[in-house]
């Protein structure tokens, strides 16, 4: 058996509604783009596995929402409807004139599902892992 290197992922930071977000890639720039949306208290490197097998017939993005791994932290709290508009403003980054793929696991299925909700027409395709419920919380 051949042991072959993981592809690496490299590290991209994008103003996202004044946050300086950290958005990891994988894969060919050029291929067809697919957004991981990570769940409650993990970062984009938890998708290193799957980014892996969708190689290389995609382009792999995974953000770390505010507040997490190397994206900054917002000085004024959280709001999760905040993770909705950030996601919005990287989708429009990335792929500004295309519907997208979009999976998310856990509170990145929650963000992946509203958004689609909300914006039908921006997205191909939409996989949830564990995450279609609303979060505990009063309206701000």
């Amino acid at each position: 058996m051949v042991d072959h290197p993981s592809p690496q992922s490299y590290s991209e930071f994008v103003t996202v509604r004044k946050l300086r977000y950290h958005v990891r890639r994988w894969g060919d720039p050029q291929a067809p783009a697919i957004f991981l949306c990570h769940g409650w208290l993990d970062v984009s490197a938890t998708w290193a596995p799957v980014a892996h097998a969708l190689l290389p017939q995609f382009q792999v993005l995974a953000p770390d929402w505010r507040g997490y791994g190397h994206t900054q932290w917002p000085q004024d709290g959280y709001w999760f409807y905040d993770y909705i508009a950030d996601l919005e403003v990287l989708l429009d980054h990335y792929m500004p004139n295309a519907p997208v793929l979009l999976a998310g696991h856990s509170m990145g299925a929650q963000i992946a599902s509203l958004y689609a909700g909300l914006r039908p027409e921006r997205v191909q395709k939409l996989i949830c892992m564990d995450g279609l419920f609303l979060p505990d919380m009063e309206a701000k």
